[in-house]
């Protein structure tokens, strides 16, 4: 339920969203159209007067709509956190003691208010620091992925990609699914095999084993959409595709991370990036975790196997501006540049938009691969169902239970079988799942531990070791159209800060996926109102580097009060140098491509403009903006940090103390229970985590198969 706002909060709230974007005058509006390129559409040219002179309260709706997403992005403490804010902002004490105002928040000037917010921006409190990122950076997101006008005024289509209609023989049709319902209450289905996700592991594990012949069925927490019904948009995408509506931060606020919900999981929204595990990750899984495996042929046929499935290739790249940027900048400064092969089964595939979904059916996703192969060898599925708990029991042919006598279906020392679940659709309606072989958690690093402690499982590494590659973000303005939403996403990656002292944990410099809303929250810093309504009518002419990290640090899963998994995570500070290193490389990447303008979201560090007669690296005014970057460095909420992968919460190992599975991904002090997703991985990845993950599900797979067997008397018979 979206947060419960009273009179006071509502006009306080209304009152911080209008001093972050605030209605200007037409000089604003003049020195905003001064400043687009050549080539900027008619359509962002005509809107320019609405961004300049519309307030966050003149957008219909935008006060609920920003109480949603609070509800949505935040923990419950969080969110409360947030209504005492604005309880002290209505009343002239409590805005004394948060801004040193006499004055109730709403009865200052809007000047005033943005000046509070600045301060807030660099203030020392901690506290006050959360409370400006959790404020401005959701507001600025609901505005600029919620409302049509606005995000014209970028440059950016709304209506999502502009040549989808231009060839309809790109349109391929789905995969006719069917889906399971809970028709009775506390109804009964029965299974071989109980897969709880249906994301990179989740789909490997059904695909693999409905071919061995097991009855396999998938419950997804989230919804299938249809490529033909996608909307392509930022708005339906990030609504209906992705945990906490595209914006789930951590309990800190210092992070914002992006995770796929939805059928297909991350594979129906990511961004076709399929990198395989490099080399000393392997090696140091193997020796470092006592995992010999991962340098076994068994793991690297299963890696090309993946791959084979999905196509994955770089043979039909076709970089768009943003990438040829990137590859261009980085021959320039002479720094290693390669190619990032794309499933997208061995062909093009120039879309953008993939991000909130393939609309071509072309990116080979699960919902078009792994799900589609498992469909056609019976395995059945339910979307929009989520799994209340794991049941165990004594034996693996024990009754099941019954409404009153759930609780006797917890884990003991004696009752170790897992033998399925507790599941509840959409409706609120019931049903007990039994799985007569083996359940496998795939629910996604973020969920596959939360499905664990909800079922009582009390190992306390569960939950723990938690990898999120944290990104930083460095943007560079340009004289020129790039248009950065166009053409494949990622195609190019450097490798140049990723051993910067020797342990592999430095950082990649990448391409990210280009949408208004991120780019307005977190990308582009807040300075002001008209400053960054100036930052985002120029997006069309502006490219985003990441430099992302392959953290050493790390941070754990927990369930809040209401039972929901939460991400405790700040960065460490070794991995905070690294990715400073990482903005200074991607730094001089766009001032080699002639970026009249650079910024870095650091909120210490000026943007640098070069000026006429500027000396590149050389330049005196450049190696002491670089000394203001070092010295600023990458600290919680005084930067903008993100993530989009998740990794390492129910860790492989080869002891219980020490992680959640055993090297088969056979839950610790259970019978019948794996986890088969990239909450196994031993560390992070370093690499974009798909095919990985999938490399291990595969492997894990054939693991189950082979305990099932040997666990059952009779053959299997094929399910066709």
């Amino acid at each position: 339920m979206p947060l419960a706002l009273s009179e006071a909060q509502r006009t306080v709230l209304g009152a911080v969203c209008d001093a972050v974007f605030q209605a200007h005058g037409p000089d604003v509006a003049a020195q905003v159209k001064s400043l687009l390129p050549e080539g900027t559409p008619a359509y962002q040219q005509e809107r320019i007067d609405a961004l300049v002179t519309t307030k966050f309260s003149d957008l219909p709706g935008s006060v609920d709509a920003l109480a949603e997403q609070f509800t949505r992005s935040l923990s419950k403490d969080n969110v409360d956190k947030i209504g005492l804010v604005l309880t002290l902002l209505s009343t002239r004490p409590g805005t004394l003691v948060l801004t040193g105002h006499a004055s109730t928040f709403p009865d200052l000037t809007v000047d005033q208010r943005e000046a509070i917010l600045q301060s807030w921006r660099v203030s020392r409190l901690p506290l006050l620091r959360q409370a400006f990122r959790g404020l401005v950076s959701i507001c600025l997101y609901v505005t600029y992925n919620l409302y049509d006008d606005i995000i014209l005024a970028t440059g950016y289509p709304a209506a999502g990609d502009e040549k989808r209609f231009a060839d309809p023989s790109r349109l391929r049709p789905h995969y006719p699914y069917k889906f399971e319902t809970i028709s009775t209450p506390f109804q009964v289905i029965e299974t071989d095999i109980l897969v709880v996700g249906s994301g990179a592991g989740g789909g490997v594990v059904a695909s693999e084993l409905a071919k061995k012949g097991w009855q396999v069925l998938v419950v997804e927490k989230g919804e299938y959409i249809k490529p033909e019904d996608m909307a392509g948009t930022q708005r339906e995408g990030f609504s209906r595709l992705y945990e906490s509506q595209g914006l789930m931060a951590t309990e800190d606020g210092s992070m914002n991370v992006l995770a796929g919900s939805g059928f297909g999981g991350g594979t129906t929204i990511n961004w076709s990036a399929s990198l395989r595990p490099q080399h000393f990750l392997r090696e140091q899984w193997a020796k470092e975790h006592n995992l010999p495996f991962f340098l076994s042929t068994d793991y690297a046929r299963s890696i090309e196997a993946v791959c084979e499935r999905m196509g994955v290739s770089d043979e039909h790249l076709e970089h768009n501006k943003p990438n040829r940027m990137l590859v261009s900048g980085s021959q320039k400064l002479g720094y290693p540049i390669s190619k990032i092969p794309q499933n997208t089964g061995g062909t093009k595939h120039a879309c953008g938009f993939c991000g909130y979904g393939c609309v071509y059916g072309e990116k080979q996703g699960g919902t078009v691969s792994w799900l589609k192969d498992a469909a056609e060898h019976g395995a059945r599925f339910a979307v929009q169902t989520t799994v209340e708990r794991l049941l165990f029991a004594s034996t693996p042919t024990a009754a099941l239970p019954t409404r009153e006598t759930l609780d006797q279906y917890t884990p003991t020392s004696t009752r170790r079988h897992c033998i399925g679940a507790l599941v509840r659709d959409g409706q609120d309606r019931l049903a007990i799942v039994r799985a007569r072989q083996s359940v496998v958690v795939s629910a996604g690093t973020i969920h596959s531990p939360a499905v664990l402690m909800r079922s009582g499982l009390k190992n306390p590494r569960i939950g723990r070791n938690l990898r999120l590659h944290p990104v930083a973000v460095t943007t560079g303005f340009y004289d020129e159209q790039i248009k950065p939403w166009e053409g494949a996403i990622m195609t190019a990656i450097s490798n140049v800060q990723e051993n910067w002292d020797g342990s592999h944990h430095g950082v990649k410099i990448e391409v990210i996926n280009a949408f208004p809303g991120g780019q307005a929250a977190s990308f582009t810093p807040w300075t002001g109102s008209a400053e960054h309504k100036k930052l985002m009518a120029q997006y069309g002419n502006s490219m985003t580097l990441i430099s992302i990290a392959r953290d050493r640090g790390s941070g754990r899963i927990f369930l809040d009060s209401e039972g929901k998994p939460r991400m405790d995570y700040t960065i460490d500070p070794y991995d905070g140098l690294s990715l400073t290193r990482g903005t200074i490389a991607a730094a001089e990447i766009h001032l080699v491509n002639g970026a009249r303008r650079i910024t870095t979201t650091q909120v210490d560090v000026p943007d640098y403009c070069p000026q006429p007669g500027h000396t590149f690296l050389a330049d005196p005014a450049w190696k002491e903006w670089v000394a203001k970057v070092e010295k600023a460095g990458t600290r919680p909420n005084r930067c903008a940090i993100g993530s989009a992968h998740q990794m390492g919460s129910c860790q492989m190992g080869t002891k219980p103390s020490t992680s959640v599975v055993d090297p088969r991904g056979r839950v610790w002090g259970t019978d019948g229970l794996y986890v088969a997703d990239a909450s196994v991985f031993p560390t992070a990845s370093g690499v974009n985590p798909m095919v990985t993950n999938m490399a291990l599900s595969h492997s894990i797979a054939r693991f189950i198969d082979e305990d099932a067997r040997e666990s059952r008397s009779q053959p299997v018979e094929a399910h066709l």
